[in-house]
């Protein structure tokens, strides 16, 4: 990624090999036979965009959210994600996207991939589209290949988060702050569909800068201002790092103490170690790749 020039603000600084084993990744790793590839991929932005939803999850995050839906340009790779209570919720998170990606590119999306699930299919989802002109596409029950894309995203979210998860230490109910992160980081990093480039580069016409990425649930020592404390109080609070907030130019973090979060640019960062919670909430970290209603197997 940094030898082929695909982000700005990060120098490599050492050359030493990674870990032969990951404990995080094998806690996270799924065992299943893959999907075969797409024979077609679309390279206009918007051409066409993958969906598939997730969940419920064994856990409900802070929010009480229990789902997680994924769309997916074809032509850039892009992924966005939005969190749900409910599956009913699929239709507004699809507006909610379609509206965000179309003022992002200035063009119009024209189809939408998915597993004809029922919250894709509501009267009110199918009536927008229709209004639309946007070209519906589904998968047949037998063949959920067919949708193989976000499948495949969504599957590897699950695995991911049981990763970050357990390398944290943090409780399961952190998943909807860690999936936020992850695709946040994975939107930057190059990827097998692309030449060159990675989807965010894809997308906004720009390499991403990296310089803001942090190892997610590190220990973090986040500056407390003047007016919040007094002479005798220090001038941080330890927190865990836990995202990077949309319209915010910093950064999340939890308080284990106060049980509160928090947003700052102002914070220093120790990646080596990780604060976490007791054995006992450690222990409860489940699998988040699959699930009783997911139609993958594991």
């Amino acid at each position: 990624m940094i030898s082929k020039d695909l982000v700005s603000g990060l120098k490599l600084e050492s050359n030493l090999s990674p870990d032969s084993i990951c404990e995080p990744c094998l806690a996270g790793k799924m065992h299943s036979l893959p999907f075969p590839s797409s024979l077609n991929h679309n390279r206009s932005p918007l051409e066409l965009v993958h969906s598939d939803l997730h969940g419920p999850l064994p856990v409900a995050s802070h929010s009480g959210y229990k789902y997680w839906i994924t769309f997916i340009d074809d032509a850039t790779r892009f992924r966005a994600v939005y969190l749900l209570k409910a599956k009913s919720e699929a239709f507004e998170a699809f507006k909610v996207y379609k509206s965000w990606a179309e003022t992002q590119l200035g063009v119009k999306l024209r189809a939408l991939q998915d597993d004809k699930g029922g919250e894709y299919m509501s009267k009110a989802f199918i009536s927008f589209t229709e209004l639309a002109g946007i070209e519906r596409r589904h998968s047949t029950r037998n063949r959920p290949q067919q949708n193989g894309l976000a499948e495949r995203a969504n599957r590897t979210m699950g695995e991911r988060i049981t990763a970050m998860l357990s390398e944290s230490r943090l409780p399961p109910s952190f998943w909807g702050e860690c999936i936020s992160s992850m695709v946040h980081v994975w939107n930057m990093l190059p990827t097998a569909s692309l030449s060159g480039t990675t989807p965010f580069q894809a997308f906004y016409k720009r390499k991403p800068d990296v310089s803001h990425l942090r190892v997610w649930g590190c220990t973090s020592y986040v500056h407390v201002q003047r007016d919040k404390r007094n002479s005798l109080q220090p001038h941080y609070e330890k927190c865990v790092f836990i995202g990077y907030p949309a319209g915010y130019k910093g950064w999340k973090f939890y308080n284990p103490v106060t049980k509160r979060s928090v947003i700052s640019e102002r914070a220093d960062f120790d990646e080596r170690y990780f604060p976490g919670t007791s054995k006992a909430q450690l222990e409860a970290v489940q699998s988040f790749a699959c699930l009783p209603e997911s139609p993958q197997t594991c």
